[in-house]
């Protein structure tokens, strides 16, 4: 695990974490990215491309949670996703993903606590990749990912898998809401090497 990752990690807070992603964001994808280091966001590209065809990319609404600097967004519209909006707390990431204009809007909020201004119900596929975890999104955020997705919409989750007692909580959680009806689970997956050396998971659902 190289400095930055540790430096993430160790961090003690949200507002912390925010920080260090402000002051690393615009060499953010050459430390993290370079060498194939985190593989997190190319395969929830992959994943993505698999569950909506290439007629409907134009047409399906998207929202990237804890978006970055725009990685994902950047090559969903190599894929011909025209219909793209971000959300991330980092004002620094932001400045960098509205540079690379391939966003509609964009929204400047952290998700776990409260509701944000981010439209309810209207999108067809909610993601998040490297979002998760400690001192980042807390477990019970994915509440909101179930009420920014429409009916019917698709919610991906892509993460690191060595954090277990917070993996545990969010399994528990997950587990709660489609008990209550609010999603089912489509299918996860292990991720081999996800983050330098470290492997994942991703796990999609359905909005019911």
């Amino acid at each position: 695990m190289d400095s930055y990752t540790q430096s993430i990690r160790g961090t003690g807070s949200v507002a912390e974490v925010i920080a260090i992603y402000d002051d690393h964001c615009t060499t953010y994808e050459k430390m993290i990215c370079e060498e194939g280091k985190y593989k997190g966001p190319f395969i929830l590209v992959e994943a993505v491309t698999k569950e909506v065809p290439e007629c409907r990319r134009k047409e399906v609404r998207v929202l990237d949670v804890a978006a970055g600097t725009g990685m994902v967004g950047v090559a969903l519209a190599q894929k011909g996703f025209t219909n793209l909006d971000a959300l991330e707390p980092s004002e620094g990431m932001l400045k960098c993903l509205r540079s690379k204009n391939v966003y509609t809007n964009t929204f400047h909020e952290y998700v776990g606590q409260g509701h944000t201004n981010v439209p309810q119900g209207c999108y067809d596929l909610v993601f998040a990749v490297g979002g998760m975890g400690y001192n980042h999104i807390p477990f019970t955020g994915v509440l909101e990912f179930v009420r920014f997705a429409k009916p019917g919409g698709l919610v991906m989750i892509c993460m690191r898998h060595d954090e277990e007692d917070y993996l545990t909580k969010l399994n528990e959680y997950m587990n709660s809401l489609e008990e209550q009806q609010l999603w089912k689970k489509v299918f996860s997956t292990p991720i081999k090497d996800y983050l330098i050396g470290t492997d994942g998971i991703l796990f999609v659902y359905q909005v019911l």
